[in-house]
């Protein structure tokens, strides 16, 4: 069977002046929104579940159904590109983000949370892929080998930001809050859009969707989101919603491959392109990994408010540090591929083992009687080395695509790495929730009173409460060293890939 694969149609039309400023500027902020929304609800979740009155595994929702619709319309979004323009998929799903968002500052009960958060999720996804399009296609000419490094530092960088807003916005103006930036920020965006961005896209309306492979989607993604928040909150398969959520994820995932391989001649996506294009893959794999790696962020939060009882704007302010040397890290690492002082593969074995050690140096002084202050240095160099690590991806990824498949590339490398960090978040709560449960039985063998300092300590008036508690802390902070060690462990995985990539440079056309 003959499939047709949507192709959008891309060409470069650089921009100068008022007009390129505004392109770019627009574009940058889209991929920073994208970037920031995920967190910055994790970071407001808390209030979120207070202002509508539900439960911790009820509030789950709230994330579970934008992530699904999200990660789903990335892998829609080069048909819709196809189908009905750019621009037009620009400022529909801007403005419908804005819209949905606002909805969501006034909206209390759950239900209609939950609603709203799925159709926010269906806007946000379609316009990652056509405003990057956009920002690549837009650039002059002498400013398209800085493509890949500015990708990569919007991308990181607005990974970062996201736990600071939420936890600012909403410990200082409430849950609603956090909604409010994004929906100012998509607004100026569609103004900025709509005044600038050439309408040159020829829309195909003759393409059919591929509704069948958007269901397969939505129920693997949703599936998926649902492990990650429930998995080891409901102790796995002690829970019966869990089984059939895996279940689910199996069938669905599998599903949606055979489906989209064989069985429907107008595709969601071209899965083939992994197979043809070996960088994608490589990069997409790379992706996943530091996908995965990217739950750390949430980890060290946690980490600062639960055991150096940080506030949630500290601990995000902490992560937010990183921004400073993230830039460097980029730089640094395209200064040396470019100037050719190293190989991309140097850099990238230079950068994950300098990221493995960041984190095992994490995990070294991660203690009950830690401040955050104590991981400002740490912190700092696992930023350089961790940006340096990201930054030739993208042109690894970029430099072996060509037009006819930016869209579907875009959506297969983005959508890698938020995958891994579903994947990231149910492994690793369950190692730490594991490892804490392992620590605390093994610390309790010696908290009796025959051991001679815990007499001591009772003796002069300590209370068997606050011993447990002290326990309690001991064995959550060695939970916390054991999950900054099995990052180490990781991130050391990017090494073999780049030996499995092409990193020849692209030949002149």
């Amino acid at each position: 069977m003959e499939q047709r694969f949507a192709a959008p149609e891309v060409r470069p039309l650089p921009q100068t002046g008022w007009r390129g400023i505004a392109i770019g500027t627009a574009a940058a902020f889209i991929m920073v929104v994208d970037g920031t929304a995920a967190n910055t609800i994790n970071a407001g979740l808390p209030y979120l579940e207070g202002r509508s009155a539900a439960t911790p595994d009820e509030a789950s929702w709230i994330l579970t159904a934008f992530n699904s619709a999200y990660y789903s319309t990335i892998l829609f979004s080069p048909w819709l590109y196809a189908r009905f323009g750019r621009k037009p998929l620009l400022m529909t799903g801007l403005l419908g983000f804005a819209a949905m968002s606002l909805l969501l500052v006034a909206a209390r009960p759950l239900d209609l949370v939950v609603v709203l958060r799925f159709l926010q999720g269906l806007c946000l996804g379609c316009i990652f892929v056509p405003a990057a399009a956009l920002l690549f296609t837009s650039l002059p000419l002498r400013l398209l080998p800085l493509a890949p490094p500015l990708f990569a530092a919007i991308v990181l960088g607005s990974a970062t930001m996201g736990s600071f807003i939420g936890g600012y916005l909403s410990e200082s103006y409430g849950g609603a809050a956090v909604y409010v930036p994004g929906a100012i920020a998509t607004l100026a965006c569609a103004i900025l859009l709509y005044r600038a961005a050439p309408s040159v896209d020829k829309p195909q309306p003759e393409l059919r969707p591929d509704i069948t492979g958007l269901v397969f989607a939505l129920v693997c993604f949703g599936a998926l989101q649902y492990l990650a928040n429930e998995g080891e909150r409901r102790n796995w398969f002690d829970d019966g919603t869990v089984t059939v959520a895996l279940g689910l994820l199996v069938v669905a995932a599998c599903a949606f491959v055979i489906w989209e391989l064989y069985f429907t001649q107008t595709p969601l996506i071209n899965l083939r392109l992994l197979a043809q294009k070996r960088n994608l893959a490589v990069g997409a794999v790379m992706n996943l990994i530091l996908g995965v790696v990217g739950y750390s962020v949430l980890n060290f939060v946690v980490y600062l408010e639960t055991i150096t009882s940080a506030t949630a704007t500290l601990a995000g302010a902490m992560i937010l540090l990183r921004l400073t040397t993230y830039i460097v890290g980029i730089v640094v690492a395209f200064a040396l591929v470019r100037q050719h002082i190293l190989s991309v593969r140097a850099v990238i074995v230079i950068a994950a083992l300098g990221s493995a050690l960041a984190f095992l140096s994490f995990a070294a002084n991660m203690t009950p009687t830690a401040e955050a202050g104590n991981f400002i240095v740490i912190s700092l160099l696992f930023g350089l080395f961790f940006s340096a690590l990201n930054q030739p991806v993208p042109a690894i990824v970029l430099g072996t695509l060509g037009l006819n498949d930016l869209a579907a590339g875009l959506s297969l490398y983005k959508l890698s790495a938020p995958i891994g960090l579903s994947i990231g978040t149910g492994v690793f709560q369950t190692l730490l929730d594991h490892r804490a449960a392992s620590h605390g039985a093994d610390l309790a063998g010696f908290v009796t009173p025959a051991n001679v300092p815990i007499a001591q300590y009772l003796s002069g008036g300590g209370s068997v409460g606050s011993l447990a508690s002290l326990v309690s802390g001991q064995a959550q902070t060695l939970a916390f060293d054991d999950v900054m060690r099995a990052f180490a462990v990781c991130v050391l995985l990017a090494i073999p890939l780049i030996f499995v990539a092409d990193t020849r440079p692209a030949p002149a056309k």
